[in-house]
């Protein structure tokens, strides 16, 4: 509570709507810099994930390098030699590659969260700097913990595994990026 103030958070209400658009369904989770919530974006009849940023100045100049950063990444995967890339990566799963054809899936192969849309929102504790991503799953640490700290199954590990690395490669060698805060709360 003490960081709902000029500066920090947002009071973010469920049923508030954002920008004309994004209904605010539930908090997902919270971080040092910003809170997530489970929005439903009216303008597509999609669930999206908003990022809410404090409102301090640093903030938002973190999240405008953020930004920069995720338009990066959002650039890339399409590019005829990360698709080269993708098809080696999955060549022994030809299962994977056929279930994908099949559903008329044509998105990102990145392995890297999409920033959808960004906006400033005023709001009673300052400007706040809100991005729109797509749902993801739990992060690892949601996963780790299941497990009771025991261990993840292998064949879960694996597949957890090779996507991590097959999204820090597209990030290295695609984009020119290196993650430096890789750890499960952040996958």
């Amino acid at each position: 509570m003490p960081d709902y103030k000029i500066g920090g958070y947002h009071p973010v209400h469920v049923g508030e709507i954002l920008l004309d658009r994004y209904i605010i369904i539930q908090k997902l989770g919270w971080g040092h810099f910003s809170t997530v919530w489970l929005t439903k974006d009216l303008k597509f009849n999609s669930y999206v994930a908003i990022k809410v940023q404090k409102s301090a100045q640093h903030y938002l100049e973190a999240a405008y390098d953020e930004v920069e950063i995720l338009d990066q990444v959002a650039k890339n995967w399409r590019s005829e030699a990360w698709q080269e890339s993708i098809q080696a990566y999955y060549a022994r799963d030809q299962n994977l590659m056929d279930n994908l054809a099949k559903y008329g899936h044509s998105g990102d192969t990145s392995h890297c969260v999409q920033l959808l849309n960004s906006f400033i929102h005023h709001g009673v504790n300052g400007k706040h700097f809100i991005m729109v991503f797509e749902i993801l799953g739990v992060n690892f640490l949601e996963i780790i913990k299941r497990y009771n700290y025991q261990g993840v199954p292998m064949p879960l590990a694996r597949k957890l595994a090779r996507q991590c690395l097959i999204g820090l490669d597209y990030m290295h060698r695609m984009c020119k990026i290196i993650h430096t805060d890789f750890k499960p709360e952040n996958v």
